[in-house]
């Protein structure tokens, strides 16, 4: 399933970023850092892995290094109940901050064990620690060097020590489940393609974007993937709309105008040709479920 690869630019001084999210917006993606989460504001369903759980403010999540991610907003899945947005804080960090070795390090022993786990996507319910953490993030910003990197390990040592965490998946993900560098090109398409899926789609647009003429794109993504970059714009688009069908109250017409298709019979043609069911059906499906 097609992941957006995240580039996430931290400033020179660290590897270690304190970013804020106002709304949750991006697509399922991931990225090298490994995240922790503070949900602020809001509920919603969050995607980990293979793993789904309910958030809610006063929540917690730590997401491992390259493990796929999505946040779904109550408020946008049901916009006629009247919920908040949902809102969030995250601490990102690459690998490199701690030692190659660490695993063999008595001192990370505990740090490697959780950092591990987090490959799983972990979730912790403590208000306490919630707001411990809360204060530990602000303070990140006015720190500097290896006290930066202290304040993260506490902030790790924390979290380690909660004894309210669950398991968000049942696989653990790894390097393994990282593309090659010779894929770039395609991971560009899909990055473009996750972007900007509810719009009209173009060839030359994204060639453009890749900076390939079309026909060689065509015939490299086509090698690659054994998939036309059409195919896997319909794939990301009726993933969504399934994801809003199981999540949200929204009509079919609805999902399909959220979902980048302004023609509802050929969104329900392409729906069915993917999941051998209607719109209608699948909702009915999960309902009983």
């Amino acid at each position: 399933m097609a992941v957006l690869e995240r580039k996430i630019i931290h400033d020179r001084i660290t590897l270690c970023s304190h970013i804020l999210y106002p709304r949750f917006v991006l697509p399922r993606h991931k990225h090298p850092e490994y995240e922790i989460m503070l949900f602020t504001q809001g509920s919603g369903k969050q995607f980990v892995g293979e793993g789904m759980a309910d958030f809610k403010e006063g929540d917690i999540a730590l997401i491992g290094s390259n493990v796929p991610h999505l946040h779904l907003c109550h408020a946008k899945l049901h916009p006629d109940e009247g919920c908040e947005p949902s809102a969030g804080e995250a601490l990102q960090f690459l690998p490199s901050v701690f030692p190659r070795n660490m695993e063999q390090l008595p001192d990370y022993e505990h740090i490697y064990s959780l950092l591990q786990r987090s490959q799983y996507g972990l979730r912790f319910y403590d208000l306490t620690l919630y707001a411990r953490l809360r204060d530990a993030f602000r303070d990140m910003d006015g720190r500097q060097n290896t006290e930066r990197l202290i304040g993260l390990m506490q902030i790790l040592e924390e979290l380690y020590r909660c004894g309210q965490v669950q398991l968000l998946s049942s696989t653990a993900y790894s390097r393994s489940n990282l593309r090659e560098e010779m894929n770039e090109p395609v991971n560009k398409v899909y990055a473009y393609l996750f972007n900007h899926f509810k719009d009209k789609v173009t060839l030359p647009e994204v060639a453009d974007y890749v900076r390939l003429n079309p026909a060689s794109l065509c015939r490299y993504f086509k090698q690659r993937t054994d998939k036309s970059i059409f195919q896997c714009l319909a794939e990301i688009r009726i993933e969504h709309a399934c994801k809003l069908l199981a999540y949200s109250n929204l009509s079919v017409s609805q999902i399909a105008y959220e979902s980048g298709y302004n023609h509802v019979p050929y969104f329900i043609k392409q729906f069915e040709e993917q999941t051998r069911r209607t719109p209608k059906m699948y909702r009915m499906e999960l309902n009983k479920i």
